[in-house]
C-alpha cells in the first residue's frame, strides 16, 4: 500500500514539474516576443484612432489647417485618413494639391523667409525656415544676443532662455566648423529650441526644466538666470537632447519638429517624442492632434503596463499555478515517502 502511494505521488510530482517547466517556456516566449519593442505605442494609438478620428473629424481638421495655411498638418491628416481607409473629400484633396504646387510653395516662401531671416520673428513655415537659416549661419544668434542683451540691460522685457541659447549657439557654430560638422546636432537643436520658444510651441514646463539644466551646467543656482557670457558653458546640458531632436528632425522635418515641441513637458520626454516621430513620420503631428496633448511618457507607461498584463495573463497564471503545485507535491512526496517507509 505504501509503495503504491509513493509511486502515485512520484508521478504527480513529475507531472507538476513538467507543467512548471512548460509554463516557464510560455512566459519566456511571451517576454521574448517583446524584445526590441520598448514601447507598443503604435498599436495602442492606432486602436484609439479608430474611435478618435472619424472621417468627418479628419475632414474638418484638414480644412481648418488649409485655412490657417498649415499645409504640412493638412497633408498629415490626408495621409492619416488614407491609412485608416477614410480618405478626405475630392474637394479638400484638390485644395491640398494646389497648396503643395511648386508655384504656391515658392510664393509662400518668398513672403516669409526674408522676414524670418532678418528679424527672427516667426508667423509661418517660410519665416520659420528663414529664422533657422539665420541661426545656422550664426547671424541669428548674434542678432538675438544683441537684442535680448540690450533689452536686459535696459530692464525691459526679455528672454533669458533665448539669451542663453543664442550664446550657446555662437559657441556651437564655431565648434561645428572646427569639427567638420561634428557639432551639427547641437546646432540644429539650439535653432529648434529658439524657434519653439519664439512661436510659443515650447511649454512652460519644458522651458523651466531647460532653464534649470542650463543654470546647473553653467554653475549657477536653479533659480538664477544664466548670464549671456556663460550661456556657452550650458551647452553640455544639450548633449542628449540634441541627438533626440536631430532624430525627430530627420523623421518629420525641421518645421514639424518645432511644432511638435508643444507635446513635450520636460527634457526627459524627448526620447519619447523621438520614438513617436520615428514610428509615425509625416503623420506624427496629425496623430498627436487627434489623440490629444497627453504626456508621451505617461501614455507610454500606461500602455506598456496594460499590454504586458493582457498579453501574459495566462502565462503568469500557469506559472504561479505550477509553482504552487510543485511546492505542494514536493511536501506531499516527502511526507508519503516517510510514512510508506515505516509501513
Amino acid at each position: 500500500m505504501g509503495a503504491r502511494a509513493v509511486r502515485v505521488v512520484d508521478w504527480t510530482s513529475r507531472g507538476c514539474r513538467v507543467a512548471l517547466a512548460a509554463s516557464l517556456v510560455v512566459v519566456a516566449v511571451g517576454a521574448a516576443s517583446d524584445l526590441g519593442y520598448t514601447v507598443p505605442l503604435e498599436v495602442a494609438i492606432e486602436r484609439g484612432l479608430a474611435e478618435a478620428a472619424p472621417a468627418e473629424r479628419l475632414e474638418a481638421r484638414a480644412r481648418a489647417a488649409l485655412e490657417a495655411d498649415d499645409v504640412d498638418l493638412a497633408r498629415g491628416f490626408a495621409d492619416l485618413g488614407q491609412q485608416l481607409g477614410r480618405p478626405l473629400t475630392a474637394e479638400t484633396l484638390a485644395r491640398l494639391s494646389a497648396a503643395e504646387a511648386p508655384a504656391a510653395v515658392a510664393m509662400r516662401n518668398a513672403r516669409g523667409a526674408a522676414r524670418g531671416f532678418a528679424t527672427g520673428e516667426i508667423d509661418g513655415t517660410a519665416s520659420l525656415a528663414g529664422a533657422i537659416a539665420a541661426d545656422l549661419t550664426v547671424i541669428g544668434d548674434l542678432r538675438d544676443l544683441a537684442r535680448e542683451g540690450v533689452a536686459r540691460a535696459k530692464g525691459e522685457e526679455h528672454s533669458d532662455l533665448i539669451l542663453g541659447l543664442a550664446a550657446a549657439g555662437v559657441a556651437v557654430t564655431a565648434a561645428t566648423y572646427v569639427s567638420a560638422g561634428g557639432a551639427a546636432p547641437a546646432r540644429f537643436s539650439l535653432s529648434v529650441l529658439k524657434a519653439a520658444r519664439r512661436t510659443g510651441a515650447m511649454t512652460a514646463e519644458f522651458a523651466a526644466d531647460l532653464g534649470r539644466r542650463f543654470a546647473k551646467a553653467a554653475g549657477r543656482t536653479a533659480d538664477a538666470a544664466p548670464e549671456a557670457s556663460r550661456g556657452a558653458r550650458a551647452l553640455g546640458a544639450l548633449s542628449g537632447p540634441a541627438a533626440d531632436l536631430r532624430a525627430v528632425g530627420s523623421a518629420v522635418g525641421t518645421a514639424e519638429t518645432v511644432r511638435m515641441m508643444k507635446y513635450v513637458r520636460t527634457v526627459d520626454d524627448l526620447p519619447d517624442l523621438r520614438r513617436f516621430a520615428e514610428r509615425f513620420g509625416a503623420r506624427s503631428r496629425a496623430v498627436a492632434e487627434v489623440m490629444g496633448r497627453a504626456s508621451l511618457r505617461a501614455f507610454r507607461t500606461t500602455v506598456r503596463f496594460a499590454e504586458l498584463i493582457a498579453k501574459h495573463l495566462i502565462a503568469i497564471a500557469m506559472w504561479l499555478g505550477g509553482l504552487l503545485a510543485g511546492a505542494v507535491s514536493n511536501v506531499a512526496w516527502r511526507g508519503v515517502r516517510f510514512f510508506a517507509a515505516r509501513v
